[in-house]
């Protein structure tokens, strides 16, 4: 049986990845009247000038009908099932967009809601290769997949209170208390949403609690930058000293990600083996 893997492009694919079986439908980021494919039309230079220089913040929304469409019609020649593994269902409508155009083609789909974005969507589709190769049934392994929320730990560091009121995520009043206690959120996905784990003054005490909030694991732990790589190896190094053990690696948010914490904000996640 042929097994085609979708994701969306919230996803972090990193570049050794395994991709000939591999299909990625283009979220969309919208400013003012202009629409981008993400990942497609924009550079991320070109994505970070147009944030830092905007008065509204672009916004983001799930891939186009007709993209879906084309990319599942091309697939349905060449494979014999389909499973997709999405940004979580609760903060975007790919998930549903994307249920509702499988409908329309001959082969099966089975959808995954990963509860979550970034790289844990490229580590669900490799433990579905896994299962794959041990005989498990597709309908199967995107259940067992879709059931494996809690396998992820993740802290995200909002660097830019800003780019949160441009998107209209907090109020003024807000802002202006943030902006005056220098306080940053540490965020997290639980159950697919995204809720506040810590409201911290100072950025470096934010990262201490963030690092403390992670225990070694025997599987990977990524940082995921927004356009600062500098951040991302400061990140990682003070990790290090905490888990000189722990085998950790740097990556890229999406742009889509970016657009609501702003240029400098990045994510840790491990996972469990």
């Amino acid at each position: 049986m042929k097994i085609a893997w979708v994701t969306d492009s919230s996803a972090y694919i990193p570049k050794n990845a395994h991709r000939s079986d591999l299909y990625v439908v283009p979220l969309q980021i919208n400013h003012e009247n202009t629409t981008y494919k993400d990942g497609i039309d924009l550079t991320t230079n070109e994505f970070y000038d147009l944030l830092s220089h905007s008065e509204f913040s672009p916004k983001s929304s799930q891939p186009t009908v007709y993209d879906i469409e084309q990319l599942f019609q091309t697939l349905e020649v060449e494979y014999d099932v389909i499973i997709a593994v999405l940004i979580s269902r609760q903060i975007s409508g790919t998930f549903d967009t994307v249920a509702s155009v499988s409908r329309t083609i001959s082969i099966p789909v089975h959808l995954v809601d990963s509860k979550i974005v970034s790289w844990p969507l490229y580590d669900l589709i490799q433990r579905g290769r896994v299962l794959v190769e041990e005989g498990m049934a597709p309908k199967v392994i995107a259940q067992t997949l879709h059931d494996n929320e809690d396998i992820y730990t993740n802290r995200i560091f909002v660097a830019d209170l800003n780019q949160l009121l441009k998107g209209g995520r907090i109020s003024k009043l807000g802002f202006f208390v943030g902006n005056i206690l220098r306080i940053h959120p540490i965020l997290k996905f639980k159950e697919g949403s995204i809720q506040i784990a810590h409201k911290i003054r100072t950025r470096k005490r934010a990262i201490l609690q963030m690092i403390k909030d992670f225990e070694p694991t025997s599987n990977e732990m990524w940082v995921l930058h927004c356009g600062s790589e500098k951040t991302a190896h400061e990140v990682k190094q003070q990790l290090q000293v905490r888990f000189p053990a722990q085998v950790i690696q740097i990556g890229e948010l999406s742009p889509i990600i970016a657009i609501h914490g702003g240029q400098g904000s990045f994510a840790i996640v491990s996972a469990k083996a």
